[in-house]
Order: structure tokens, then sequence, then C-alpha cells
């Protein structure tokens, strides 16, 4: 997803007059590793279930139908 410029000028406004200027750079920091805990959780999660069994399908020649000018036949 990206942001468009005004979009992003007007998080760092809000972010400044909440947080102010001092304590802006710990914030954005906190914010970061906040990202990468919940990235490594989910990432995490999705490691943890497994993945579906692949199923074979095995057909014998008899069991093809062959097709000629949108008539069935074998």
């Amino acid at each position: 997803m990206l942001l468009r410029t005004e979009s992003l000028f007007l998080i760092v406004v809000v972010g400044l007059l909440l947080y102010g200027w001092k304590r802006l750079p710990g914030a954005m920091r906190d914010l970061g590793r906040a990202r990468r805990i919940l990235k490594s959780e989910a990432q995490a999660l999705r490691d943890d279930v497994p993945l579906p069994k692949r199923r074979v399908v095995e057909a014998r020649p008899e069991d093809v139908v062959a097709r000629r000018d949108g008539q069935a036949g074998t």
C-alpha cells in the first residue's frame, strides 16, 4: 500500500502534535519494533499450519473420453 505525499505529511504532523519533537524518534522506533514482532508472529502462525496433502488422481486409458467435432466418443 503506497501512501500519497499528503497522507504521509498529515501523519507526520499528527505525530509531532501528539508526541512532541523529542519523543517522536522513540515512538517510531517502538512502532518499528512492534511491526517486526507482529510480522514474525504472523510468519510463525503460517509455519505452524500444516500443508494439505496432495491428492493423486490416476486414470486408466479407458476412462479417458476423446472429443472430436463436438461429439463425445470413446
